[in-house]
């Protein structure tokens, strides 16, 4: 039996729009942070009796998931690609579960899928089926095939992800003290897979990887100069960028509801007043991620995350 962990990212230059659907190419590179402390398990072992791959959900406590059958048969599928990559013949029982909430835009597939690309690649090691070590910028590439924002969970505290695959990279300093807003944790109606290839009847998809590649630029530039304003502004900007892509796709769909739109009047109201704050970007889906600079541990809760959660009751909060 093999147990194996991997963390989810939130991407602060998107990846939205593929230019191979069967690799996950991405039509731009993007730049994202590792969330440690979202996470998802995975545990592999071989069925007794021959027959077909299965998967559970993982029975640990403060760990849960739920597969749709289109979910379930993904991840199987992949499964399989990963076994044969990896000259593995036994059939495979592979439980997993995340200790947040799936599937609501806090990139449950990326930590899942880079999860079950360590899982099985520690089984085959194990069972003497591979002869050499591979990478993290080989699993990486792996994982990419199933998922492609997974590609970006090996690697931390960031990682960008060109073409030619993902890769750790030096923003100029270590860490983040991150905190997502969760305003629902139910299942998206249109998923992420389905949303990169809706994005592209937007006609404000048109130049969008030529946006994504300059603010790419221009965020590096800002953590290397110590401009935090300008790398909020930036981020800022990104993900209303990629929501907009939503808004005007054909047909046209959505991820904000009214108390996050709330939210993020409030949080840019905050930022005004102490003319400081948070990195502030979303995902496919309604949930706020702010990313405080790490000395900012215990300002960041008593100026932000307190008066936030106080103003919207109904919201939970996820991280440190």
């Amino acid at each position: 039996m093999i147990e194996v962990s991997a963390p989810s990212n939130i991407a602060l230059i998107k990846y939205m729009g593929k230019t191979d659907r069967v690799g996950n190419l991405p039509t731009n590179p993007s730049l994202s942070v590792t969330l440690e402390e979202l996470r998802t398990s995975v545990r592999v072992s071989k069925l007794s009796q021959e027959g077909e791959d299965d998967w559970k959900p993982l029975m640990e406590e403060g760990f849960s998931v739920h597969l749709s059958s289109s979910g379930r048969l993904r991840f199987l599928s992949f499964l399989s690609e990963l076994k044969r990559e990896m000259n593995v013949s036994d059939a495979l029982l592979v439980e997993s579960g995340n200790n947040f909430p799936s599937d609501c835009g806090l990139a449950s597939s990326a930590s899942s899928f880079a999860a079950l690309t360590k899982g099985v690649y520690a089984y085959a090691k194990k069972a003497g089926l591979i002869n050499r070590e591979l990478s993290l910028e080989e699993l990486s590439q792996l994982s990419q095939r199933g998922s492609g924002s997974s590609c970006r969970s090996f690697f931390s505290p960031f990682s960008v992800w060109e073409s030619e695959g993902a890769k750790s990279i030096d923003v100029g300093f270590e860490a983040f003290k991150h905190f997502a807003l969760v305003f629902e944790g139910e299942k998206k109606e249109v998923s992420s897979s389905k949303a990169h290839v809706q994005v592209l009847s937007s006609l404000n998809f048109l130049g969008r990887p030529e946006r994504a590649t300059k603010r790419l630029s221009m965020l590096l530039d800002s953590f290397q100069g110590g401009n935090w304003k300008a790398a909020y502004e930036i981020c800022w900007a990104e993900f209303w960028d990629m929501h907009s892509l939503f808004e005007t796709s054909t047909p046209s769909f959505g991820y904000l509801n009214g108390p996050a739109v709330s939210c993020l009047n409030e949080i840019r109201s905050m930022w005004s007043h102490f003319d400081d704050g948070p990195l502030v970007t979303m995902d496919a889906g309604p949930n706020i991620h702010l990313l405080f600079r790490s000395e900012e541990g215990e300002r960041a809760l008593k100026n932000w995350i307190s008066p936030l959660k106080k103003r919207f009751p109904d919201m939970s909060v996820v991280g440190s």
